[in-house]
């Protein structure tokens, strides 16, 4: 069947032709007009995806952390347990012993300090804090504009392979002549 029409299209002479070869060129250069708009399309969409900083990542690694949050500030506790075991008698006193022992120790080291002993401690505390608040304020701002940027991004034509394998936006290629016949 599909020789009998190719035959049978080479039967046509050039007048008879032309119509089919007249509607291939018009489609044929409203495929080009078409294709022109996607392929600016596709590089602005590229443009702006680049644009879309996804380092530093704002979402949950597999421990279930976020790696650019900053770090919370210690305790006033944590820094003394921190500076004891630095103190040679305090290590002494600490080395053989189990971890409960060790935090049983620190914790009565701790609790029988007076305020005045503890203030060193609450002060390098309260310094870490300021400085811990300053950067979740810049984390809290770059979060923000990732996130801001993520929704532009989104809301793009999606210029990517469909399950099918084919990209959705791009236009469909324009019928030959013997298509049209």
């Amino acid at each position: 069947c599909q020789e009998n029409l190719f035959r049978s299209l080479d039967s046509l002479n050039m007048d008879q032709k032309r119509p089919y070869r007249e509607q291939e060129a018009k489609l044929q250069s409203s495929y080009e007009k078409e294709m022109k708009k996607y392929r600016a399309s596709l590089e602005e969409w590229k443009r702006r995806i680049s644009n879309v900083q996804f380092r530093p990542h704002h979402g949950i690694n597999q421990m279930g952390k976020e790696p650019t949050k900053p770090k919370k500030y210690p305790t006033s506790y944590s820094l003394f347990c921190a500076d004891a075991k630095t103190k040679a008698h305090i290590r002494e006193e600490l080395s053989g012993k189990t971890l409960s022992e060790r935090s049983q120790i620190l914790s009565k080291l701790w609790e029988s300090m007076n305020e005045e002993q503890k203030l060193p401690y609450k002060e390098q505390q309260s310094k870490l804090r300021s400085s811990y608040e300053k950067e979740m304020e810049k984390y809290r701002a770059s979060l923000a504009e990732w996130k801001r940027q993520i929704t532009c991004a989104q809301h793009l034509p999606h210029h990517g392979v469909n399950q099918v394998g084919k990209e959705p936006m791009k236009p469909k290629r324009f019928p030959t002549s013997y298509s049209l016949f």
